[in-house]
């Protein structure tokens, strides 16, 4: 996982299980797009022990992901209640039964809770 979006996943899901200074110096590499030297400089570090850290903390991100799946489990649930709303909003073109509303409203409640 090296895109921006997977790896704000994995610090999403899993990165309060790293270490405080590893937690920092991920979220401003990933979330706050730092280059290594702004981050070196911050954190009185260098740029090379920097890098270190970032590689050590992907590796336990993902060592996470693929020890606990929570992250395909979640993306997994997404993509079936979306076809559950699809479906359930076919049913309200094609007939207009109120209970395919409902379906399709609960759907949609619970994409927002994802």
């Amino acid at each position: 996982m090296k895109d921006v979006r997977s790896e704000a996943l994995l610090f999403d899901f899993y990165g309060n299980l790293l270490k405080d200074k590893q937690r920092e110096i991920y979220e401003a590499s990933v979330m706050e797009d730092l280059s290594l030297s702004e981050i070196s400089e911050e954190y009185g570090i260098s740029r090379q022990a920097v890098s270190a850290m970032l590689n050590r903390c992907r590796q336990s991100l993902s060592g996470y992901e693929e020890k606990l799946g929570l992250i395909r489990r979640f993306e997994e649930t997404d993509r079936l209640v979306r076809e559950i709303k699809d479906a359930a909003e076919s049913v309200i073109r094609k007939t207009g039964n109120a209970d395919a509303g409902r379906i399709a409203s609960l759907a949609d409640k619970i994409l927002g809770e994802l």
